[in-house]
Parts: structure tokens; sequence; C-alpha cells
């Protein structure tokens, strides 16, 4: 077998080979062989049709499964003599397929980058910390209350805040647009849920009114059929209600997952999941940042296989109930591309430097993490054992205990310069 290497490309290699006629033959009498012993021709006897006529009857199909079989054969074994590692599946051209005559055929594959040692350098960095305030439970306590808000019906015009419960029918240029119309739909008033303008256009309506509404959509709306469009809406109010907030009493606790019912067993829960959130958000935001200059300071070129499959990755996630390009646009799709090659970047970089570095997950604090993690839940002990019973799982939390290792070696001598934000101010940052 003779095997040659090319590179078109940084990362593309395309490899030639050339096999023997012999190997071929060779292949092609043990498929005939295998057609003898199981072919079932009118006449004879199984297993003593002449090789002949089986031949004449099976060659072709013979030929093709023995040329297949010798291409994935062959190339394997080049790869491998090589020391090619292929990161996508080949592209395969057969040159020459002549009975009689050597095969010879190309295999054009991606591989990953050669990488030089990778390097971080930056005098400071921001971090951003926040502290979990009475006031910032309190809001939590409001947003349970509201979902156990009781709407009472009542005879007068809609204002703020009520529940006001309507059918529109909107149009654009006297036409109807997809999601411009619905019967019975609930709105509370003030909630923003629906464009700009709408909602205070039903502000002031009775029971049974109807109205027409004039409303400019935004530019950036995501349906660009309607986005800066002036869209004409028919609004009919069915009913209005009041909300009334109920008693932040012991049996609503009691709904909120608080067993023994009381208000401040339930702050109390409430500012340890904020307070988890709090770290959660500061150690993510920190390891954005450096993550940033990684990719900044040490410029690779991705095999576009590998983004491809990032990509796609990175939708499915997103999009779980449809196809890869399934009602997105070229922006859309481009911005998945983006992501995945952050990501693929970020991952063979990440990968050279434990490797540079020599760095391993730490025992202790993989176990310490799956502990902390655990302690969110009802019943850690099953949640640790869910998750040690594992490999896969136990790996996945391995990799996050790595990254943390790596953050903490590329920011040895590099000063921290922290910043205190409220609660809010961290979320919206």
């Amino acid at each position: 077998m003779q095997v040659s290497v090319e590179s078109p490309s940084k990362l593309e290699r395309r490899i030639t080979v050339v096999v023997p006629v012999q190997q071929l033959d060779e292949a092609f009498d043990k498929r005939i062989a295998k057609f003898a012993k199981t072919a079932n021709v009118k006449g004879f006897r199984p297993g003593k049709v002449p090789v002949a006529h089986i031949k004449e009857l099976y060659g072709d199909a013979a030929r093709q499964e023995a040329l297949s079989e010798v291409i994935q054969s062959s190339l394997y074994a080049a790869i491998n003599q090589e020391k090619l590692n292929p990161i996508n599946t080949p592209t395969v051209e057969p040159k020459t397929i002549e009975v009689g005559k050597p095969l010879e055929f190309t295999a054009t594959f991606e591989v990953l980058p050669e990488l030089d040692k990778v390097t971080f350098k930056t005098a400071s960095i921001d971090k951003e910390l926040a502290k979990v305030e009475d006031a910032d439970i309190e809001k939590v306590i409001e947003r349970l209350c509201e979902q156990h808000i009781v709407w009472n019906e009542v005879n007068r015009s809609a204002q703020d805040k009520d529940q006001v419960v309507i059918d529109f029918r909107g149009s654009i240029d006297g036409k109807l647009f997809p999601g411009g119309e619905a019967h019975e739909y609930p709105i509370v008033l003030g909630s923003k849920s629906m464009i700009p303008g709408f909602e205070e256009g039903v502000i002031g309506m009775k029971k049974g009114e109807e109205k027409v509404i004039h409303i400019t959509f935004p530019a950036d709306y995501f349906a660009k059929e309607v986005a800066g469009k002036v869209a004409e809406f028919a609004l009919h109010a069915h009913r209005i209600s009041e909300p009334k907030a109920p008693a932040l009493d012991e049996a609503l606790v009691k709904k909120f997952g608080v067993k023994s019912g009381n208000v401040d067993e339930l702050r109390g829960e409430i500012k340890k999941n904020l307070d988890r959130e709090v770290e959660r958000l500061i150690s993510s935001k920190l390891k954005a940042k450096v993550f940033d200059l990684l990719v900044e300071q040490n410029p690779i070129e991705i095999p576009q296989s590998l983004i491809q499959q990032e990509s796609k990755r990175i939708h499915d996630e997103m999009h779980p109930h449809h196809g890869h390009e399934h009602h997105h646009s070229a922006d859309e799709m481009a911005e998945f591309d983006v992501a995945a090659k952050r990501n693929v970047t970020l991952g063979l970089l990440i990968g050279e430097f434990v490797k540079q570095e020599e760095l391993k997950p730490d025992t202790k604090r993989v176990e310490e993490h799956l502990n902390k993690m655990a302690s969110a839940y009802e019943k850690p002990s099953e949640v640790v054992k869910w998750y040690t019973g594992d490999k896969r799982r136990m790996a996945e939390i391995e990799m996050l205990v790595l990254e943390d290792q790596v953050i903490e070696k590329l920011l040895e001598g590099v000063a921290i310069k922290e910043k205190m934000l409220n609660y809010s101010e961290l979320m919206k940052s």
C-alpha cells in the first residue's frame, strides 16, 4: 500500500492511497465465497453452485462490497500509519477503479490546529460582587404571592394592575397578520407582556366596550414581517377584575414548600437560594471575562466541521423540538456559529493549558462541589449517589472544578479590582 499526504490548508489533509491489485482481488474472492455458501440458485444445492456461475450472478455486488471494505480498512491503516487524527468523516473520492489495476483513492478531512503555548497576560481584572439584602428577599416573597392572587370581577373602567379579558384582532393595511388575533385573552395591565402601547390602549375600557387602537411595532420586533409597521387592533372587553393579594400566613407559606409554615424559615430559604445565585453569577461573570481575554490573546484557526457540530448542539439545546434551520434567519444562524466558534476555541485552549500546566481535577474540591450542589435539593444524599453512580455525570462535575482551577492558575499575579453592586444590578449586568 502506498500513501501520500497533502495539506491544502492549515487544517485540511488530503491523503492518497494506492492499494495493490492482490489485496482487492483477495477481498473480492472472499465475498464470492460468502455468496457461494448462502446463494439459493435454482437447479443447485446450497453451497454447490459453481464459482463461475456465482461470479456471473453476484460479481457486481461482490466487487462493490469488496471495494467498500478495502477502502475502509486501507484508509484506517493509512491514517494510523501517518499518525493523523481526523475530526470529521473523511470525504472519499476513488481515482481508479478498474479490474486488474491497483485501487487508488483520496480522502479529505480536517484535523485539529497545532497549538503553541497558551498565554494569558493582564495587569488587573474587574470582579463584580453583591450582597443579598432584606429588600431582595421581600421582592421574591412578593413575586411568590403574586402567583396566588385572587381576581375579583369589578364593574368599572379598567385601570393599572387590573386583569382584562379581551378579544383582539390586528391588521396591517387591512390585512390580518399571523399571531394578531386572540379570543378571551387575559392581560394584566402594567405587566408589559404586550407590545408597547397595547396595554395603555386597554386602560379605561369597560365591560362589553369595543375600541380600535393603533400601535407601531418596535423596529427590532422578532417577527420581521410586522417590525416597524403600524397595526390596527379591534378590541372587545369581556370582563375586568382587580387583584386581591393573599395574606402571607402559615397556609400560604406551606404552599411555597416550607412544611412548618413559618415565615422566617421561608425568608431563610429564600436567602440561601439567592446567596447561591449570587455566588454562581459572580463566578460565571469573572470566568467569562477571563475566557474572553484568553480567546483574544490566543487566536487560532478552528475547523469548520467542529463549528458546525457545536452550532447544531447549541441550537438543539435551545430549540429541541425542531430542525437546525427551522424558522431561523441567516442572522440567527450566524449567531449560533459565533457562539459555537467561541465554545470550540475555548475548549481547545483550555485543553492545551491543562496539559501545559499538568492540571488535574482536585479530588477534594470535586467532593466539596458535589456536596454543595446537592445541598440545594431536598434529599442531598440521593443526589450525591445519583452523580457518583455514573462516570459521565461525575466527569461533568470534574470538568467544572477543573475550569475553576484553570481560572485560578490564569489569575495568579493578576490584581482583582472588586466592584460592589446590589443584587438587582448584578442580575442586570
